[in-house]
């Protein structure tokens, strides 16, 4: 009987080592992307006065240069306490761009909802399956990304955030 109590505690402990060696792993893992969203949150505090925020979001779209359009968007509201989207423009090093245009945002009021671009998208691509919306940049156009599906391949789509309008961009994913 000792030495099934024995090995119970022995196999315990070894679940327990395992447990946290994986925990440890996870937030090594993660560290980067939370230091990103930390530094996202900041720039649009300072920049903006962003008093709190929701729905923090990374945004990447390959530019024609070959070089990567990095945002960080988020919903927040501002000093005002009027709900606002926010877009921060990121480097090639994950930092946040200083400068103009650097942080920006737009009154949810004056632009489309999520809710709005899917009604739209709806109503121009009935048999289209959604798999995402996000907001993002393409082109220096603040939009809404629609990722979907219509049962042959997989596309993205993008309309305008201020008036839902589509931008001429629709991008085909190849089957695999």
């Amino acid at each position: 009987m000792k030495k099934k109590k024995k090995w119970i505690w022995i196999s315990l402990l070894l679940v327990v080592l395992i447990l946290f060696g994986l925990q440890r792993y996870y937030v090594y893992v993660t560290q980067d992307q939370r230091k990103e969203e930390a530094l996202a949150i900041q720039a649009a505090q300072e920049q903006l006065g962003i008093t709190s925020h929701e729905d923090l979001r990374k945004y990447v779209w390959g530019q024609k240069d070959g070089g990567d359009n990095i945002y960080w968007t988020l919903i927040g509201k501002n000093k005002d306490n009027q709900d606002v989207m926010v877009w921060v423009k990121f480097d090639e090093n994950n930092k946040p761009v200083t400068g103009t245009n650097a942080v920006h945002s737009e009154l949810l009021k004056n632009g489309m909802n999520e809710a709005q671009i899917r009604n739209r998208f709806s109503s121009e691509v009935p048999g289209g399956e959604i798999k995402r919306i996000m907001p993002g940049v393409v082109n220096g156009i603040y939009v809404w990304q629609v990722y979907y599906n219509d049962d042959t391949h997989n596309y993205y789509r993008f309309y305008r955030f201020s008036n839902g309008e589509q931008v001429d961009l629709v991008y085909t994913i190849p089957n695999s």
